[in-house]
């Protein structure tokens, strides 16, 4: 069958339609694939942006609860009297009264000039946020009837002193025929180094 010239012109207006009908429907694919896409990135991008914020208050919690428990260890330290100048004119007035209270046969002790405390006594170092942590050496040799009293005295003396006390080294030997003049009782002699430990703010 042969399409006349009149035919064709019949049928221009149909094919107009269907093309433009055609790209409208095309245009219109599109257009919701496109919108589509645009919808999931916005998705992804609010969810990103809520997981971002979600992260931010937890650290934000855990830097508060971090924060609280310093506070709380540093007034904690501040109420022992552990921060500030170390009080030794205390610390000799407790050892004399323990070792009155305690009745120590002889005791002769010095205290070495205060430093930061060194590796062996802080492996991590003698720094610690805003804080040094200083230590006065203390050696100590004394008589006694049996080891109890060493270690009564030592636990008084933490008990009495706002310093923290650790036994660094201590010899205990019994007292020999040469020494026995040195009391009638006394059995053992102790000769022991003890770090009194504080901290002190930094400049």
């Amino acid at each position: 069958m042969k399409l006349q010239s009149a035919d064709i012109k019949r049928l221009k207006w149909a094919i107009i339609l269907v093309v433009t009908l055609s790209s409208i429907g095309g245009g219109t694919v599109f257009g919701t694939h496109w919108l589509h896409k645009d919808t999931d990135r916005k998705y992804i991008a609010a969810t990103a942006a809520r997981k971002d914020i979600e992260s931010r208050l937890t650290r934000a919690r855990d830097e508060e609860l971090e924060l609280r428990e310093k506070i709380g260890r540093y007034q904690n330290l501040a109420a022992q009297g552990l921060i500030g100048t170390e009080m030794r004119l205390d610390w000799v007035e407790a050892i004399d009264r323990v070792k009155a209270t305690r009745r120590i046969f002889r005791l002769e002790y010095e205290f070495a000039p205060q430093r930061l405390v060194d590796a062996t006594i802080l492996p991590g170092g003698a720094t610690a946020g805003g804080f040094e942590f200083m230590s006065s050496q203390l050696r100590l040799n004394m008589d006694m009837l049996h080891e109890g009293d060493l270690f009564n005295f030592i636990a008084d003396l933490r008990k009495e002193v706002r310093a923290i006390i650790q036994v660094r080294a201590c010899a205990i030997e019994r007292i020999g025929a040469e020494d026995s003049q040195r009391s009638n009782s006394a059995q053992l002699k102790a000769d022991c180094t003890l770090e009194w430990i504080t901290l002190k703010e930094k400049k």
